[in-house]
């Protein structure tokens, strides 16, 4: 990976992976291209870059310039999608939405109004368990020498549905399932009980 990537200020900094790994659930790895001892099968190649405490994976998808590649995360639930368009992007994303996987969660199946009606819901939330978290996306930023990203849900979905797709299967060719998932925030009776 090239001395002057956003991996390579990533991966440099001590500070920095601790905080993503504590704030984040996004555990640095040693980049490798190696998915034998993995539970998925990707129809081209894969730099994995880092893992959740799920067992997730986050990887560049294809080949060429690092700094080009779309990141694409591979839940251990069965489910894969583009996460970014590049890695840059990526982590835009998810410093400012901690809780990107469930804006895709509660996605009514793919659909951008439901991501926006749950993403106050979600921040909220984010707030209150972690008041310290608007400060943390700051360092971050500052840390990483990047800006912060004006429509990160809109970015998000726009990864998602934009080319190329990702075609990640099982072990046994068993197709994932998009990150997309059919809830919405009517499902959530905490925040149904907010909405009224």
């Amino acid at each position: 990976m090239g001395s002057k990537s956003m991996y390579h200020k990533m991966v440099s900094n001590t500070e920095l992976i601790g905080i993503f790994s504590q704030y984040y659930d996004f555990e640095i790895v040693e980049a490798n291209s190696n998915t034998n001892d993995n539970f998925f099968e990707v129809d081209v190649k894969v730099t994995i870059l880092a893992q959740d405490a799920s067992g997730g994976v986050f990887a560049l998808y294809g080949d060429g310039d690092e700094e080009d590649l779309p990141v694409i995360f591979i839940s251990s639930e069965g489910q894969a999608g583009k996460v970014g368009k590049n890695i840059e992007e990526f982590l835009g994303i998810m410093i400012t939405c901690p809780y990107w996987r469930d804006l895709l969660k509660f996605s009514g199946n793919g659909q951008l109004s439901e991501m926006l009606k749950s993403q106050p819901f979600l921040e909220d939330e984010i707030l209150k368990d972690l008041p310290e978290i608007e400060s943390v996306k700051n360092k971050v930023f500052s840390m990483l020498s990047m800006c912060g990203i004006s429509k990160p849900v809109e970015t998000l979905y726009e990864s998602m549905e934009s080319k190329p797709y990702v075609h990640v299967s099982s072990l046994e060719g068993e197709k994932f399932d998009s990150l997309f998932n059919k809830f919405v925030v009517t499902d959530n009776p905490l925040w149904k009980k907010k909405k009224q």
